[in-house]
C-alpha cells in the first residue's frame, strides 16, 4: 500500500463518520450513551437483561434504549478506527524526517483530539447546540485536511495553470459560502428546526412568517440542562430555518455560475459536472426533507451529499491553488 491509497481511505473513513453521525443525530440517538467514552459503563453497551437492569439503576436519569445505544457507540467505535488511520498517516511521515511531509498529519491529529473532545462535550452538555454544531464542523474540517492531505500525495492530480476562466478566489468564495451554509444546516438540526416550516417554497403557508432572530443566533446561552428535541421557542426555530433557506438560495445561484465557469475548460470540467450533480441532488434531499416530514434516510443523505460537496471544492481549490501546498 502506497501513503495516498491509505489517505484516500482516511478521506473515504471520514466520510462515514460524518454521515454515521449525521445517522445517529437524526435518529434522535445523540444521548444513546450518556457516558464517555464507554456507554452505561461498559465498553459496548448493556445487552443482557441483568445488564440494563444495572445501568438503569446507575444511570436513572436515562434508562437503556439498546436500539440508540449500538448507533452511538458504533459512531464511536469508527471514529476510533479513522483516529488510529490519521496516527499512521502521521507516523508513515515522520519517518521521512521532513517536516513538510509531516506537518499537515500532525495538524490532523491535533483536530482529531479536539473533535474527540467535543464528541465528549456533546454527550456530557447534553446535546448544547454549539457544542453540537462545532462537532459537525470540526468532522468536516478533518475531511477537508485529509482530502488536501490525499491530492497533494497523488501525482494525477495537478495544479491548473491559470489559463482559463476559474480563478483561485472563486474557489475560495464557494468554499466560504458552503462552510457558513453547512453550519447554517449544523445549527438548523441541533436546534431541531428543520421541521419548523411546512412546505416549499413558502414556510408554513407564507413568504415572510414570524421570526425571532435574535434568539435563534445567540449561540451560548444557557436554557438547559437537556437540550434533547430543542429549546428554542417557535418563532426562533422558524427564523433558523429561514435562514438556511436564504443560503440556499445564494449557494445555489453562485455554485451555479462556478459550474458553468468550469464546464467551460477541458481540464475541469469533470469537477465542474460533479459538483452541478451534487449541488442538483442536494436540491431535491432538501425539497423532499421539508415535504415529507424529514425522512430519515433522506435526512441523512442531505448530510452525506453536502460532505461530498465541500471534498469537491477542496479538490477544487487544490487544483487552482498559486504554489506548492503541504
Amino acid at each position: 500500500m502506497k501513503f495516498r491509497h491509505l489517505a484516500w481511505f482516511a478521506v473515504f473513513l471520514t466520510l462515514c463518520v460524518v454521515v454515521l453521525g449525521a445517522y445517529v443525530r437524526l435518529s434522535d440517538a445523540g444521548l444513546g450513551c450518556p457516558d464517555w467514552p464507554g456507554c452505561y459503563g461498559h465498553l459496548a453497551w448493556p445487552t443482557e437483561v441483568h445488564e440494563i437492569e444495572q445501568a438503569n439503576q446507575n444511570f436513572s436519569e436515562r434508562t437503556v434504549e439498546v436500539h440508540k445505544a449500538w448507533k452511538e457507540m458504533a459512531h464511536r467505535y469508527l471514529a476510533g478506527v479513522l483516529s488510529l488511520t490519521v496516527l499512521a498517516l502521521f507516523i508513515w511521515s515522520f519517518r521521512q524526517r521532513k517536516l513538510a511531509s509531516y506537518s499537515l498529519p500532525l495538524i490532523i491529529c491535533f483536530v482529531i483530539l479536539f473533535q474527540a473532545a467535543l464528541g465528549m462535550w456533546t454527550v456530557t452538555l447534553k446535546l448544547h447546540p454549539s457544542i453540537v454544531m462545532s462537532h459537525l464542523l470540526g468532522g468536516l474540517t478533518t475531511l477537508s485536511l485529509l482530502v488536501w492531505l490525499a491530492c497533494s500525495r497523488t501525482p494525477s492530480i495537478t495544479p491548473y495553470r491559470y489559463a482559463g476562466h476559474v480563478k483561485q478566489w472563486m474557489v475560495v468564495v464557494a468554499l466560504v459560502l458552503l462552510l457558513l451554509q453547512i453550519a447554517l444546516g449544523g445549527w438548523t438540526s441541533a436546534n431541531y428546526a428543520a421541521l419548523a416550516c411546512v412546505g416549499f417554497p413558502q414556510c408554513n403557508g407564507v413568504w415572510w412568517p414570524d421570526m425571532d432572530f435574535v434568539q435563534a443566533m445567540d449561540l451560548f446561552k444557557q436554557y438547559g440542562p437537556n437540550y434533547e428535541f430543542g429549546v428554542k421557542d417557535g418563532p426562533a426555530r422558524v427564523a433558523i430555518q429561514m435562514m438556511h433557506r436564504m443560503g440556499f438560495v445564494i449557494v445555489t445561484l453562485y455554485f451555479s455560475w462556478l459550474a458553468f465557469k468550469l464546464t467551460r475548460n477541458r481540464e475541469l470540467m469533470p469537477l465542474g459536472l460533479s459538483l452541478l450533480t451534487l449541488l442538483v441532488l442536494q436540491i431535491i434531499l432538501g425539497v423532499i426533507n421539508v415535504s415529507f416530514s424529514l425522512p430519515l434516510v433522506v435526512a441523512t443523505m442531505h448530510n452525506g451529499v453536502a460532505a461530498l460537496l465541500l471534498t469537491n471544492v477542496v479538490v477544487l481549490l487544490y487544483k487552482t491553488r498559486k504554489t506548492q501546498q503541504l
